[in-house]
């Protein structure tokens, strides 16, 4: 039975599969990168695969699948992991939040539903930091769930398949593409199709000179037709980046056994930086003070190493570190929020990337200050 399909003024014939798809589907079968959930796909090690790639290049994501699959074979392990070993094997990935909903969702599955994973899209849902892509992808690959998966990848493709010229994150574009996806989706193998779809977005349709001489599909696309292709997906435009001043206090001591530590303490779920390890710190906004480039060493009475430029997705940050020795016969006290001392030299710690990518500078200074 066929069904017409009104995609931005262009009207198509939808069989049970989309000649389209067809020739997608032929494709991947040919040219799908060999990425190792693929191999043997479960709902855990998708799932898995789904929140790491979320934001992160696949070279990248690859490697810490590797690492979480070893140290994590199963999701009762990842329950069963604290905190820190979880966020010390995230380090580096960034958007912290993923690895936190991550946790707390695997040990939901434990010790709410068993051990059983959700069995559909919509039970994947309820889980903590899944939303529909995630559900979508996890439900069409390991249950055959006919439900499309709609990432920036298939996002891009259809908008330039179908020429559409509303904004992709406003209703009308959202809209558009969401129904191009159900159109193109094949119920009989939806776990191939939308992973061609991604697939296609990610080695050939790709954001900056679209590969179209290679597209499987080049023959159906109306932005190829209209000479359209650069400038879809349309976007609402981004807004600047906040800049802000990230003013670290470094709480100092000698322990028993005469070695300098440093306190930090566990950043809140909630805001930047959730859950690692850092210095106590303040964020405001830049100050003219931040903005000149001052080296470590004196200034303002004070002893500070930076600036440290850091850029995240909605801040640029500059960072300055003060050392504030803690000496009793000075009638200092300790730090009053919850934290620990840490080992300067060969101490370990949950760093954010900001602190991270300075800690050996911060190790010299400190131990000669």
């Amino acid at each position: 039975m066929t069904r017409p399909l009104l995609v931005n003024g262009h009207l198509w014939g939808v069989t049970s599969r989309h000649p389209l798809t067809t020739d997608l589907i032929e494709w991947y079968a040919n040219h799908a990168r060999p990425l190792p959930w693929r191999s043997a796909p479960n709902p855990y090690s998708t799932w898995l695969s789904e929140v790491i790639l979320q934001q992160t290049r696949v070279d990248q994501g690859t490697a810490y699948w590797e690492r979480f699959m070893v140290a994590f074979p199963t999701v009762t392990d990842l329950a069963n992991a604290t905190t820190d070993e979880v966020m010390a094997l995230w380090k580096g990935l960034g958007y912290y939040s993923r690895a936190r909903n991550l946790h707390n969702a695997a040990r939901h599955i434990v010790t709410e539903l068993d051990g059983v994973f959700p069995a559909n899209a919509e039970e994947w849902r309820r889980l903590p930091g899944v939303g529909a892509y995630t559900a979508a992808a996890i439900s069409s690959i390991c249950y055959g769930e006919p439900v499309p998966v709609v990432d920036g990848n298939v996002q891009r493709v259809m908008s330039r398949l179908y020429d559409i010229e509303d904004p992709v994150d406003r209703k009308a574009g959202r809209e558009a593409v969401e129904v191009a996806c159900r159109a193109h989706l094949d119920a009989e193998s939806p776990g191939d199709s939308n992973q061609a779809w991604m697939e296609l977005g990610a080695l050939i349709c790709s954001p900056r000179a679209p590969q179209c001489q290679r597209c499987p599909i080049a023959h159906g696309c109306l932005a190829r037709e209209r000479g359209t292709a650069a400038n879809r997906p349309v976007k609402q435009p981004k807004k600047a980046a906040v800049e802000v001043e990230v003013q670290f206090t470094i709480p100092t001591r000698k322990g028993q056994d005469g070695k300098v530590q440093w306190w930090v303490e566990r950043r809140p779920e909630i805001g930047i930086w959730s859950q690692l390890e850092a210095f106590p710190c303040t964020i405001s906004p830049l100050s003219p003070v931040a903005q000149g480039l001052f080296a470590a060493g004196e200034h303002g009475g004070e002893l500070r190493f930076g600036p440290v430029p850091h850029v995240l997705t909605h801040r640029k940050m500059t960072a300055w570190f003060t050392c504030a020795e803690m000496r009793q016969d000075a009638g200092m006290s300790e730090p009053e929020s919850p934290g620990r001392w840490v080992d300067v030299e060969g101490g370990v710690a949950n760093w954010p990337r900001l602190i991270d990518k300075v800690l050996p500078e911060l190790r010299t200074w400190i131990v000669k200050i």
